[in-house]
């Protein structure tokens, strides 16, 4: 491997921290913009884009294909 970095390299945790914290901002972003729409639970009261935990994230969007696209260019920022 040429590129990247090494499984247990020190500086993997922060790079993955600051790579994931940037994926919540874009699409907290996109949420305000109207670019992309979750879904609603328990009468509105819930409102759901995205869900990160560990290396894991879920996406809750309405089925409209400007919300996906929009949220696909989302993470073709970070890349």
């Amino acid at each position: 491997m040429e590129k990247g970095l090494r499984q247990g390299d020190l500086i993997s945790p922060l790079l993955f921290n600051i790579v994931a914290k940037g994926l919540n901002c874009l699409l907290q972003k996109a949420c305000q913009l109207g670019m992309i729409a979750g879904e609603c639970f328990d009468e509105d009261k819930v409102h759901i884009t995205h869900l990160q935990f560990a290396d894991d994230t879920i996406l809750f969007l309405k089925s409209r294909m400007k919300f996906i696209l929009n949220a696909k260019g989302c993470s073709v920022v970070l890349s």
